[in-house]
């Protein structure tokens, strides 16, 4: 999957990332109320902003939203933290499912440490898995483990470093004009996050 451009044009730092969360809140009797969860994780918007872009640089971008062919191609933006040396910390994360055969997965991260593994939402021992840095889809860092989890086992991670959100662009049908016309006065481009796989 391909990696949002991170360089000719560098975004400003820092991304704005909001999460997304899908909750039903029901109105109760006497002004309580009732809320249910719909995601267990959330989803990321991104909206990358630019300053003083020259032609070649939107045409860059414009080559980037072509190939994915608007809103069709899912794609994997970092959050740039990295151009400022940044690292965050990010809990709860999906990684992925069990399956009684896998060993590696890719963590949803890049540049990663201080993890805490998760099995179905018990800390695992460090001493049962490995840290591999980089090789996985679009740069991600990756977990290995010494024996597979157990099919269903669901994987998720705490840690520190740039965050890899799944997305795709939010607008679909813009002419190279309207693009550009758009990203010069908005000085953005937004993103909409997509479920992890």
């Amino acid at each position: 999957m391909a990696i949002y451009p991170e360089i000719n044009p560098t975004p400003n730092y820092p991304l704005v990332i909001i999460p997304k969360w899908r909750t039903i809140v029901t109105p109760m009797e006497g002004g309580k109320e009732q809320r249910r969860a719909q995601w267990v994780y959330p989803k990321f918007d991104v909206t990358v902003t630019y300053t003083a872009l020259v032609s070649s640089n939107v045409q860059n971008l414009y080559d980037f939203y072509m190939d994915r062919r608007g809103s069709y191609e899912a794609f994997y933006v970092y959050d740039m933290a990295l151009h400022k040396s940044i690292s965050r910390s990010h809990d709860g994360l999906f990684v992925g499912n069990g399956d009684s055969t896998t060993l590696t997965f890719d963590l949803p991260g890049r540049s990663i440490s201080a993890e805490t593994i998760f099995l179905d939402g018990s800390s695992v021992s460090s001493s049962t898995y490995a840290i591999l840095t980089g090789g996985g889809e679009s740069s991600a860092d990756r977990v290995q483990f010494d024996a597979a989890p157990s099919t269903g086992q669901v994987i998720t991670a705490d840690f520190t470093g740039y965050l890899r959100i799944r997305a795709r662009f939010a607008d679909e049908n813009l002419p190279f004009e309207l693009f550009e016309a758009n990203l010069q006065r908005t000085g953005a481009i937004n993103l909409m996050g997509l479920a992890s796989t």
